[in-house]
């Protein structure tokens, strides 16, 4: 009987090399080692040649003597050449990567009609300084024999979960085990999608948020060059493999693909991107194979590297790897997805002994991982970290806990036209007084217009996660006369506040219900008000001239989000997006009891973002509401156009008209379309310094507005148009012109453009403007 002779492929600093080649002798027969760089093959063999991308080959002697093969690869000093990819029919490289981009949508997983599969990950987070790295080893800790102990990670999460898809959109990732280093229960979701995407068949590999190039894309020939290093034969199939470099972008990914000739299925792929001034390295490393006749991810890993500071600093290491196991195609017809809650986390997820994560492990913990999870645990109990995070979880919400009460930080100070300073205080009861309910109050007082604004509030939640809450309020406040409440995501209210300058106070009285259900979030709300326009205006209607309203009001509002991914985050889910269209919609039903005018009002938008393979990324917003009522409508009760003009510079907003003034149009029914396309690639990179770069990228806007007014005669004291004939505005802009580096991992952008009004005959007058925004970007 043949004997199994395993191995393992390394460098010279005993990292694993990924997919390392075997060939049987001088055959082209062979094996491909694992991700971590191991293999087994029966001693039937004389000799084997190793081989891996930017290393030289190896024979290595085979032989009962050495059942473990330990087989260290020096670099090699060879280049990849650039092949050009002649457009020919016979040309063997481009055949083998056309068939497997006509293939894709095949072994694509988001295509199969239903999956299932149990998912092991585990993540390291560890820091290297070259302080601690020259230390003697008499000052580590030792073990009994009197060798020392590695350094425990800075931080070690293990999650095994069960995922479940169902086309087009349905994803349920159900977390059954999560462990943290240093906290007893889990914070937050660990997934290996959370830095990568879950295959390679997509036109982007999505990398930590943002979305490079795959080289098994359309239009590969123009963004990448190719070569064919090797080919080897497994049984009746042949699998190729082929070295890839970008020729625009040199951010762009760099790597090698396998291919096989079993459906031209992607087997493997290592892909980096590299940033030499940064010394910031992200990549991946996935393994495909075959289940029940498809090709399925089996394992997938991840590095993600960046240098704090210049030369001999501290350089920060994240590595993430995976094992998919119990894949299954059959549809489970008693499977419910939770629409609302992606990503859910068993109760009991963080209570799982040690012997019980010793089976979910595919393999057992290292001496360094043992060390780390011992160590945190001990120094975080003795600590008393973990309280830390009851804070962590207040101040995302923006909220200070103090006893029994959360401090409203965003309610301390804000500037505005119209207040010039505002400065308040806000607070309300937390879950340390009841988990069921919270009540309370608020006051802020504005430094020009000298007037104090108040109000409180009780909520009542009908579910652990807050997304059933019943809302009982009452304030004195300011609002823009005539603004736009569609959706938060769209309204662009803190910009809008900030450029107040026009108000109506407003005493209400609201009731309001929300609740989550699938995709969709619901808000049904009615209330009582009282407008007192701060302004010089009058409404004159019926022969009556009226100076403030007291309306009553009902509305409904909806937000329908088809495949969105949401996520748990320190107790409270957040949105990851969707590759869909976003609708959002609004009904109205009101009284304006003083002057006897019934109205219903209806407003819906829609919006959508998405990169779009060799054209760059865009982005719509689209707007429109009518008013139904026999009378004219008060100017707070029309449709302003959501002009951000300002003298000087503004700031940028995707959803704003930048050459209209706040109070410049208004219209009783309106459509507002806004476009912006960003070409993905910068013009040019220049760096400045270690932290600065110049490198802009183009990007181009239009927005248009169009609105009527049955009846404007009715407002007095006040000056605005209509845009009867429609109001055009374009701009050019370029992104990233000045990029910042921020600990080395990412970049803040100052980012700028030009409006310009569009006259297009229409007669209105328009401003010229340049905006500039500032962003972070990977």
């Amino acid at each position: 009987m043949a004997q199994i002779i395993t191995g393992q492929v390394t460098d010279s600093s005993g990292k694993p090399l990924s997919f390392a080649t075997i060939k049987f002798g001088n055959s082209k027969e062979g094996i491909i080692a694992n991700l971590a760089g191991k293999f087994s093959l029966k001693n039937t063999i004389t000799f084997i040649e190793v081989s891996h991308t930017g290393y030289t080959s190896q024979r290595v002697e085979v032989s009962v003597d050495k059942p473990a093969l330990i087989i260290i690869l020096r670099p090699s000093l060879v280049n990849m050449e650039e092949v050009v990819i002649i457009a020919s029919s016979g040309n063997k490289l481009k055949r083998i990567l056309n068939s497997a981009i006509a293939n894709r949508n095949i072994h694509n997983p988001d295509k199969y009609n239903w999956y299932q599969c149990n998912v092991y990950y585990k993540m390291m987070v560890d820091i290297e300084d070259p302080y601690f790295g020259r230390r003697k080893d008499s000052s580590r800790p030792r073990d009994a024999s009197g060798v020392p102990l590695p350094s425990p990670y800075i931080m070690l999460t293990e999650t095994y979960s069960k995922r479940t898809w169902q086309k087009p959109a349905n994803l349920q990732e159900q977390i059954i085990a999560s462990r943290m280093s240093g906290f007893t229960k889990p914070l937050l979701s660990s997934l290996i999608t959370d830095i990568l995407p879950f295959h390679a068949y997509d036109d982007f590999i999505n990398l930590n948020g943002k979305d490079f190039h795959n080289p098994v894309s359309k239009g590969l020939y123009q963004r990448f060059s190719f070569k064919l290093i090797d080919e080897i034969e497994q049984q009746a199939d042949t699998t190729w493999i082929i070295k890839f470099q970008p020729k625009l972008d040199p951010a762009d990914l760099t790597g090698t693909v396998y291919i096989t000739s079993d459906g031209f299925a992607i087997t493997h792929i290592i892909a980096h991107s590299l940033d030499n001034t940064s010394k910031k390295d992200i990549g991946i490393e996935q393994q495909y194979a075959k289940y029940n006749g498809r090709w399925f991810p089996q394992q997938l890993n991840y590095i993600l590297q960046w240098q704090i500071g210049k030369e001999d600093s501290v350089t920060v290491k994240v590595k993430g790897m995976s094992v998919i196991d119990s894949v299954n195609f059959k549809m489970d017809s008693n499977f419910s997805f939770d629409k609302a809650h992606t990503i859910k986390i068993k109760e009991s997820a963080g209570d799982n002994s040690e012997s019980i994560w010793m089976k979910l492990r595919p393999t057992e913990l290292s001496v360094r991982e043992q060390l780390t999870y011992h160590f945190m645990d001990s120094a975080f109990k003795k600590g008393k970290i973990q309280k830390l995070t009851f804070y962590a979880t207040k101040l995302l919400e923006g909220k200070f806990p103090a006893g029994i009460f959360d401090i409203d930080i965003n309610r301390l100070y804000s500037n505005n036209v119209f207040e010039n300073n505002r400065v308040g205080w806000g607070m309300q009861t937390n879950e340390k007084l009841s988990k069921a309910f919270s009540t309370g109050g608020w006051a802020a007082y504005g430094t020009r217009d000298k007037q104090w604004k108040y109000g409180a509030f009780a909520e009542v939640y009908a579910d652990r996660l807050k997304e059933f809450v019943i809302n009982i309020s009452y304030a004195i406040d300011l609002r823009d006369p005539g603004r736009l409440q569609i959706n938060k995501d769209i309204d662009n209210n803190t910009l809008r506040m900030f450029l107040l300058s026009r108000a109506d106070k407003v005493e209400s009285w609201n009731v309001s219900i929300k609740k989550k259900l699938g995709y969709m979030n619901l808000q049904i709300a009615a209330g009582k008000e009282e407008i007192h326009p701060q302004y010089n205006y009058a409404f004159v209607n019926g022969g009556k001239v009226y100076r403030s309203f007291s309306i009553g009001e009902a509305s409904l509002n909806m937000r329908y989000a088809f495949g969105e991914t949401s996520a748990p985050f320190f107790g409270k889910y957040y949105s990851n997006g969707t590759g869909y269209p976003v609708l959002y919609s609004r009904i109205i039903t009101g009284k304006i009891t003083n002057a006897n005018i019934d109205y219903t009002q209806a407003i819906a938008a829609i919006s959508w973002s998405k990169n779009i393979n060799r054209f760059g990324k865009e982005q719509f917003l689209l707007s429109g509401g009518i008013s139904y009522s026999r009378e004219p409508l008060p100017l707070s009760k029309l449709f302003a156009g959501n002009g951000f003009f300002k003298q000087g510079i503004s700031v940028y907003a995707f959803g704003a008209m930048e050459t209209i003034l706040p109070y410049q149009f208004y219209s009783d029914r309106f459509i507002n379309f806004y476009w912006l396309h960003q070409f993905n690639r910068s013009i040019f990179r220049l760096p400045v310094t270690d932290w600065l770069t110049i490198a802009p990228k183009p990007a181009i806007a239009y927005n248009v507005l169009y609105g009527s007014l049955k009846n404007s005669t009715v407002h007095q004291n006040v000056i605005f148009s209509v845009p009867g004939k429609s109001y055009h505005e374009g701009a050019l802009m370029l992104n990233s012109v000045l990029r910042f580096k921020i600990l080395g991992l990412y970049d803040a952008t100052l980012n700028i453009g030009y409006f310009h009004h569009l006259p297009f005959k229409t007669g209105y007058p328009g401003q010229d403007c340049l905006v500039y925004g500032i962003g972070v970007e990977l």
